[in-house]
């Protein structure tokens, strides 16, 4: 599914090969404008594994390497317990090393919230703070436009205008700061990976 959502060329901001995909998540719904690793996804499919829910899981696959061996002699037996719990798909465990075959299959790159008042969508917007760079669509502009377009650009919020199908960009949304992938941000990812899956 293609985003109606248009942003500058030219900005940090590149959703050039991106699909989108609507997600229920943190008690809101958004398009979650994404790409995915069709390498990834096809292992997956072929092994069977699905989306990873696990948090202690996540986090121990975020200290592994993806597809290097690893001595099974440097790892706790509280992080070998975890890994030999995991999927088929996951990890390649063998008597020497532990070789971590899974990556993230989408990386989300912008959420989009749509609303009909402009204080939600700046709220539920920044809900996504965290994980990706986001904006919000609604109808209208607010009567203090200006100052309310200041608010959404301090905390690097994108807004558009308009019609769902096709909204005016006011105000681009500011790629994430010093980012850094997390085990929460892995696991955002993988809710993402639910829903493109359960769709298709």
């Amino acid at each position: 599914m293609a985003s109606p959502i248009q942003v500058q060329p030219g900005t940090a901001l590149d959703l050039r090969e991106a699909q989108s995909v609507r997600v229920r998540i943190f008690d809101t719904t958004a398009m979650i404008v994404h790409r995915r690793d069709d390498v990834e996804h096809e292992r997956r499919r072929r092994t069977g594994l699905a989306d990873l829910r696990s948090m202690e899981l996540l986090d121990v696959l975020m200290d592994l390497p993806a597809r290097v061996a690893v001595p099974r002699s440097s790892l706790s037996p509280a992080v070998l317990r975890v890994l030999h719990q995991a999927p088929a798909g996951v990890v390649r465990i063998d008597n020497e090393s532990v070789t971590r075959l899974v990556s993230p299959a989408v990386t989300p790159v912008l959420a989009v919230v749509y609303a009909s008042r402009w204080r939600d969508g700046l709220e539920r917007a920044s809900e996504f703070a965290s994980y990706v760079p986001r904006m919000f669509v609604v109808p209208d502009m607010p009567p203090n436009a200006p100052e309310a377009l200041a608010e959404a650009s301090f905390y690097g919020v994108g807004v558009a205008v308009g019609p769902r199908s096709a909204p005016t960009t006011e105000l681009e949304p500011e790629p994430l700061s010093d980012w850094q992938p997390t085990t929460a941000w892995w696991w955002f990812c993988e809710q993402v990976y639910r829903f493109t899956t359960d769709h298709g």
